[in-house]
């Protein structure tokens, strides 16, 4: 299921005050993490969604799916088992 994501909102969260944390996971490649900002939640979706609309695109044009840019996800994303 390309570009659908599951978020769960942390006990801290109050959106009234700006603050949200939890972890979001992107359902097609299992990447899954933390955030504690509104910022880190938009930096993690939208760095999915690009890798994700790259190989969507790739897979259109009968090229080869490639691994190579889920390298470049950060220290803190993590596939789950």
């Amino acid at each position: 299921m390309r570009f659908a994501f599951v978020i769960r909102l942390g006990q801290q969260t109050r959106p009234e005050e700006g603050a949200f944390e939890g972890s979001v996971e992107e359902v097609d490649s299992c990447m899954e993490t933390r955030f504690r900002t509104a910022a880190e939640l938009l930096t993690f979706l939208g760095r999915r969604f690009e890798i994700a609309k790259a190989s969507a695109s790739a897979a259109a044009k009968g090229e080869p799916a490639t691994a190579a840019t889920d390298e470049e996800d950060s220290p803190s994303e993590r596939k789950q088992p």
